[in-house]
């Protein structure tokens, strides 16, 4: 090989290296690349139908139409669901607490003396209390009186 012809030589390497580079071409070690023999994916670089490197989603470079929209959509509604789920959760607990903590009514009933007492709102005198006279107030204002 000759002297003279080895520039010429290292220029048409260089040129055809920088084209390679230039123009793209698929990296043969890459396990995602765009060769024959790689599986196609799909969206979100799972395999499915639209094939294509999961680098960009899908064969076409999209996902399928409505797809954002439609997971979207369903993400928000187990969102709605779920927090209805606590909001009755919660409702009902707080509804328990509150039927455990309400005091319990019981209606007014009438007040009555006790066996050997008559219903006075006189009290017993001095004179009284000596020969044995008992008084007392019940809770509910109604005075006794044992003579």
């Amino acid at each position: 090989m000759k002297t003279r012809n080895l520039p010429n030589l290292i220029a048409l390497v260089c040129a055809s290296f920088v084209a390679g580079a230039v123009s793209g071409c698929a990296q043969l070690n890459d396990p995602n690349g765009y060769g024959y023999n790689q599986p196609s994916y799909g969206y979100g670089g799972q395999p499915g139908y639209y094939g294509g490197s999961p680098y960009y989603g899908g064969g076409y470079g999209y996902p399928p139409p409505g797809a954002y929209d439609r997971r979207e959509r369903e993400r928000l509604e187990r969102e709605r669901e779920r927090l209805e789920d606590e909001r009755r959760r919660l409702e009902e607990e707080r509804r328990r607490q509150q039927q455990e903590s309400a005091p319990v009514y019981r209606p007014p009933r009438e007040e009555r003396c006790p066996p050997g007492f008559s219903p006075s709102e006189q009290k017993c005198s001095r004179e009284e209390r000596q020969r044995g006279c008992r008084d007392m107030r019940l809770p509910g204002g109604l005075g006794c009186v044992s003579r």
